[in-house]
Parts: structure tokens; C-alpha cells; sequence
């Protein structure tokens, strides 16, 4: 579906900033207003207004602004937060001013992010701006120096993007869910869906659409997270046919997803049929999760987003929806062999040996640790004149030259070992030296262990 970029400005900065209002699920409704459209070196200001409606006080709220390289703040660079913390009773909302310079021509968002005193996501919600490049006939302007409201206590920190509103501003107004114009006004707190953009023709002629995303609160590495997009048909008429997109980042892998879909770039869309009034829509997708590589189970979660888009909506408006999840790595921090216990020793049974002889090589892997030690390569290499005698045991090896190389070796419990053995002669005669090594994937580096034997010349 082909749209002009103005219209695709004006579809984030309405949409998403609506849909991250409207999710039933967060206990912090946020929304974001501001310009839809602006031109390179033009400043702009978006107010913000978060709205406690969990039921419950909530205290020391952090507000965080991620922001594209397209706007500019003399504060800080992208991410920046508001200076100390916000207590909120319930039912209570707080007004902020956040503003900007566009440094950069295209699409260019942010995203207000409400985290609790568990670092939790409890509220969120996104504005773009469509920036049209300066003309040549007009000046860029220099950036003006931002200003601070008079009172001490709602002075911004050096790293904070945003400011209170004058002393002499009308107090915060207390509804569930806020809804200045020009953004259409979402459904209440209490409704199941998350967006709702009804046409802007005649209502009471026209369908209605609400579009709701749900999917997992919590994710670990590995998993499979299942999105259910569901669509709603609020107006008094049918709908025509729409088309629901659902785009996931980098972190997720596509498994399956409702029939009729169509894959495309980290994308599946469906052409969704004509819906009665008062009916609805399912779609579902699954997706494997995937932590960022070096991510450990120590480390805090990263966190990525599921997102929904119908189009062909009566009007050409279009509705929106996000999931954001957090992901926890299930990949434990390297640790080298000595912090892991892992130890190797390599002994020759017979030494000297005759002319024509063998030696048996038994190698012993034990783990000394308070963990298990995970999956383990063993591998040993053997004089390269050397001939094996017999067959290693475990027998499932693959031999590469002098190394012999042992198929994955299982976890080693705490206090636990493994022994390997394997024979081998040295026609020429004289000192062979052999080498085990063991590596794992939970292992930084390798542990060795060598032993010499002395052969006589056949």
C-alpha cells in the first residue's frame, strides 16, 4: 500500500502515540502531542502527559525519551531522562514539555517510556515527525537556547530533555485516558482493544475499527512468543477489505502464523475479509525470540517490539498497535577453566615401551567445580608419526591427522569426570608427546594436559 510520506508522518505520530495510550495492559497511560510535519533546524515541542490508571499510587516513575539521530537535544544524546522521579496517586496525570531541534530531513520518532521502581515497563508511547529539508532560500536558524520554567523544583537536571509546565499552567487533568486533539480519542482504560480511529466521514455510516495486539510480558532466549492481533468492527456498517501487517526487529525469527498470511521482510500481511458491525477478527503469529549476541544471564534483558498496522481503512487513516517484551538471555557468562574447575590429565600406562610396542593413553576429564561444566569438546593429537592401535573408546570419534577428536562430551557434574583411552605405537621409535585439549561452549579458552612416552626403534 502506497502512501505519501506526509500521510505516513501523520499515521506514526497520531497512531502510534494512540496505541501506546490505549494498551489495556499498562498500568501508565502516555500520550504524546505535537507537530506532524517541520523542516531541518526548525524547533519543535511535544507535550507529555502520563496518567496513573493502575488503580493503586504509584511512586518514583522514571521517564526515559529514545529519540532518532534526526532530532537533536543540547542536554544529551539519545536515550535522556527526566531529572529525579515522579509520584503519581490514582486516577492523577503529569504534564511535561519535551522539545527539539530537526537536525535530519525524513522520518524521525521518539518514544516516551515510563519504568517503575523495578525497572519495569509500565507505559509507553511514540511520536514522528515527517522533516522536509530546508529550502535553499531559507536560512537554516540557529538553535535558540531552551527555557526553563522560573520555579526551582521544576528545573531539568544537565541530562534531562524535558521541563515542567509554568507555575501559572492549568493543573493536570485526572481522567483515565487523556485525549486533546488532534489525536482521536482512545477507547477507555477498561476496553479490551488497544486502538481505535473511527472514520472521519460520518460514524454513525461508516465502520469503526479497533485493533488490539497482546503477547508475552516476559520472554527467555530460545522461546516461542505467540502475538494475537485482533480486530474489531465498532461502526455500524461492513467494512471493506484491510490489510493487517505485523513486523517484529531484529530479535525475533518467524515459526508460523494464521493461514492466508504473506512472508515478506521481517513481515507476514493478511488481506482480512469484509467485517459486520459488531464482529470481529483473529490473526495470530509465532515467533522465536532471540537474545543480542554477547548477552548473558547476567546481564540486563534486552528489549524488542511486535507491531500492527491495518490499512485500507475507510477515510485512508490507518490503525496501529505495539508489543514491546523484554528478553533474558539463557547463555551463562564464559568463564575460563580454571574459574569452571575443569581439569585434564593425560597418562601412558606403559613407559618405556619395546621395539613394536604400544601405549595406552587415559585421559581424564574431571570438574572440580560448583556448577555443571556443559558440553565439552575433547580432542588429542598424537606424534604425527604415530599409528593408532585398536579403537578409541567411546568408539565415536572423528580423526583429522594426529588428532583424534571425541564426539560431544555430555555436562559434567559437580565432582564428577570422564575418562577417554585410546593406544597408539611410534614406529621410528625415540619420544612421542601427546596433547589433550577440551574446549566447551561455556568455556573461554582451553584446558590441556600432555604426557611423553619413550618408544624403542623397532
Amino acid at each position: 500500500m502506497q502512501k505519501s510520506s506526509l500521510w505516513y508522518g501523520l499515521w506514526c505520530a497520531v497512531v502510534f502515540a494512540t496505541a501506546g495510550l490505549a494498551r489495556a495492559e499498562d498500568p501508565v497511560a502516555v500520550l504524546v502531542t505535537g507537530p506532524l510535519a517541520g523542516t531541518v533546524g526548525e524547533r519543535v515541542s511535544f507535550e507529555v502527559e502520563i496518567v496513573n490508571r493502575s488503580g493503586q499510587a504509584l511512586q518514583k516513575l522514571r521517564v526515559v525519551d529514545y529519540f532518532d539521530s534526526g532530532f537533536h537535544h543540547e542536554a544529551s544524546k539519545s536515550p535522556i531522562e527526566q531529572k529525579g522521579t515522579i509520584d503519581l496517586a490514582a486516577g492523577t496525570s503529569r504534564r511535561l514539555t519535551l522539545d527539539f531541534i530537526l537536525d535530519e530531513p525524513g522520518r524521525q520518532c521518539h518514544r516516551v517510556e515510563i519504568i517503575d521502581q523495578s525497572q519495569k515497563f509500565v507505559g509507553g508511547a511514540t511520536a514522528c515527525v515527517q522533516v522536509a529539508a530546508a529550502s535553499a532560500a531559507t536560512p537554516v536558524p540557529k538553535s535558540p537556547p531552551i527555557i526553563t520554567p522560573p520555579s526551582a523544583a521544576a528545573q531539568p537536571s544537565p541530562g534531562s530533555a524535558f521541563t515542567q509546565p509554568p507555575s501559572g499552567a492549568p493543573p493536570p487533568v485526572a481522567s483515565a485516558v487523556p485525549a486533546p486533539t488532534p489525536v482521536p480519542a482512545p477507547i477507555a482504560a477498561s476496553a479490551p482493544l488497544a486502538a481505535s480511529v473511527p472514520s472521519p466521514i460520518t460514524a454513525s455510516a461508516t465502520p469503526s475499527l479497533e485493533l488490539g495486539l497482546t503477547g508475552p510480558n516476559d520472554l527467555i532466549s530460545g522461546s516461542t512468543a505467540e502475538y494475537v492481533a485482533l480486530i474489531r468492527n465498532t461502526g455500524s456498517v461492513a467494512t471493506g477489505e484491510t490489510i493487517l501487517d505485523l513486523s517484529w526487529d531484529d530479535s525475533f525469527s518467524p515459526l508460523e502464523a494464521s493461514d492466508g498470511y504473506v512472508l515478506g521482510a521481517s513481515k507476514v500481511s493478511w488481506t482480512l475479509p469484509s467485517i459486520q458491525p459488531g464482529e470481529q477478527l483473529r490473526r495470530q503469529l509465532n515467533l522465536r525470540a532471540q537474545s543480542p549476541p554477547r548477552s548473558y544471564r547476567d546481564t540486563p534483558p534486552s528489549r524488542s517490539c511486535v507491531r500492527a498496522v491495518l490499512g485500507g481503512v475507510t477515510g485512508g487513516m490507518m490503525v496501529a498497535d505495539e508489543s514491546c517484551v523484554p528478553i533474558h538471555s539463557s547463555t551463562p557468562r564464559p568463564r575460563t577453566p580454571r574459574e569452571a574447575g575443569i581439569r585434564v590429565s593425560l597418562a601412558d600406562l606403559d613407559d618405556p615401551v619395546s621395539s613394536g610396542g604400544a601405549t595406552t593413553l587415559i585421559c581424564t576429564v574431571s570438574n572440580t567445580g560448583i556448577s555443571p561444566s556443559g558440553r565439552l569438546d575433547l580432542s588429542i593429537t598424537i606424534p604425527d608419526q604415530a599409528r593408532l592401535v585398536g579403537d578409541p573408546r567411546p568408539s565415536r570419534v572423528r580423526i583429522d591427522g594426529p588428532t583424534i577428536s571425541f564426539d560431544s562430551v555430555g555436562s559434567i557434574p559437580p565432582g564428577g569426570h570422564a575418562s577417554f583411552e585410546l593406544a597408539y605405537r611410534l614406529p621410528s621409535g625415540g619420544t612421542g608427546r601427546a596433547t589433550a585439549m577440551v574446549t566447551g561452549d561455556e568455556l573461554d579458552g582451553a584446558a590441556e594436559g600432555s604426557c611423553a612416552t619413550t618408544f624403542a626403534t623397532e
